[in-house]
């Protein structure tokens, strides 16, 4: 029941159990007499509901790089790096990955969605997902050993490949064999139990970690992370991109040598492609995440291949390139990609909202009062090149009241004398 009191339809699907309930329910008579009276009666006492749970809330990359604990977020930046641990409770990963993230303790995923997500090359030893709900995603060259999925929802669609899942335990859903074994996972001494598990006072015991030796596993799945490179006029060869996570990198006049293959060992996140031909062979479960295509020629097949927050200008295409169960989410990509073209399977293209640049305006006004105000924010900021929606809102969600009140009246009195001019 919501406060106003009006009447909602909800669906069966909608409606959750408390947690620690009372009721037990029991195959006996009295349950036989209950049903029995409802198809008889109709339900005489009424089901009363209310609304549970919240908005998720939206926070920026640098609480991800910052923060090991996150509850009720809304994340859509790559994860990657080493922490100490890791907990999410609550939380929907969005059109993102999580790529060469190296956990060394606890780490648990607990209530949480997985939306079009890539997992790769991440050292997930021990990890628990615990009531989680997987959508479209991928887990791919990671650890995984002596790790738990307790009555996750979706597992058995999770693109599992090439994976340690050595002593993984799969309670409450299963998985099929014969897949992981098609795609080169290893998993000796793996549990799976479809019965639900059933948690006592929300507690999950888990089995005391197994003391096995992944230290070749992880030999094995240690990529180089490149930072921060320019390259220029260089012939992008096949052992130049394999194994490599290339971060904020720039390529320009670039070309790829024939019959380059990328798959799921090469990623790169938040670079740049100026005037460059990038003429694959085939390019499988890579990601090419916040990058900036410019002048650029597209050629080959790409499959499972994430392009979310990407800017597309002046793109071309070699013709019978093809682009297969691809995101694009938070990208223009339909102002280049099109049917005519090249073909588009299994994609769905969303014409991305246009900047409003009367709002940025307000925006940047509104930043400059701050500025004046506040040395501690001009620190802060002093590295970006343009300030954004986020960094104003995100200023003002942590004023305080009176703070606020007075941010306001000085905006209203800018706006008055503005106005007077």
């Amino acid at each position: 029941m919501d406060n106003d009191k009006s009447i909602k339809t909800l669906t069966r699907s909608k409606l959750r159990p408390f947690r620690y309930h009372p009721y037990k329910v029991k195959e006996d008579e009295d349950m036989a007499n209950l049903v029995n009276s409802i198809k008889e009666e109709g339900v005489i006492s009424p089901i009363i509901v209310r609304k549970v749970g919240k908005d998720l809330e939206k926070i920026n990359e640098k609480y991800i790089y910052q923060n090991t604990c996150f509850e009720n977020k809304l994340i859509k930046y790559t994860m990657l790096g080493k922490k100490k641990e890791l907990f999410l409770r609550n939380c929907k990963i969005e059109a993102t990955s999580l790529s060469s993230l190296d956990i060394k303790e606890r780490i648990v995923f607990h209530n949480c969605i997985f939306d079009n997500v890539k997992i790769s090359k991440c050292n997930f030893k021990n990890v628990v997902f615990y009531n989680c709900r997987f959508n479209n995603s991928i887990i791919v060259n990671s650890i995984l050993a002596n790790s738990y999925f307790i009555n996750c929802k979706g597992i058995e669609t999770v693109d599992f490949m090439e994976n340690n899942m050595q002593g993984v335990s799969v309670i409450g859903s299963k998985v099929n064999l014969n897949e992981l074994v098609e795609k080169q996972n290893r998993f000796e001494d793996i549990l799976i139990q479809e019965e639900m598990l059933e948690v006592q006072h929300g507690n999950v015991a888990v089995l005391e970690e197994k003391k096995e030796d992944d230290q070749e596993m992880k030999e094995e799945n240690e990529r180089q992370i490149i930072k921060n490179e320019i390259y220029s006029s260089q012939e992008l060869s096949q052992d130049f991109l394999n194994n490599k996570l290339f971060y904020k990198c720039h390529f320009v006049d670039c070309s790829v040598s024939d019959n380059v293959k990328l798959n799921a060992t090469t990623d790169f996140k938040e670079c740049t492609f100026l005037n460059n031909d990038l003429h694959f062979d085939d390019v499988d479960k890579t990601s090419f995440d916040d990058c900036i295509f410019e002048k650029v020629s597209l050629k080959g097949n790409f499959i499972h291949v994430s392009f979310a927050g990407s800017k597309f200008s002046n793109v071309s295409f070699i013709r019978n390139s093809t682009f297969i169960a691809c995101l694009f989410d938070h990208t223009n990509a339909i102002e280049y990609f099109d049917n005519n073209l090249i073909k588009l399977s299994n994609i769905e293209l969303v014409k991305k909202s246009n900047d409003n640049a009367e709002i940025m305006k307000k925006v940047n006004e509104l930043y400059e009062i701050l500025k004046s105000e506040d040395k501690v924010l001009q620190q802060e900021l002093i590295a970006k090149t343009k300030v954004d929606e986020e960094d104003v809102l995100d200023y003002i969600l942590h004023l305080d009241d009176m703070e606020y009140l007075k941010l306001i009246a000085k905006t209203s009195n800018r706006v008055v004398e503005e106005k007077m001019v």
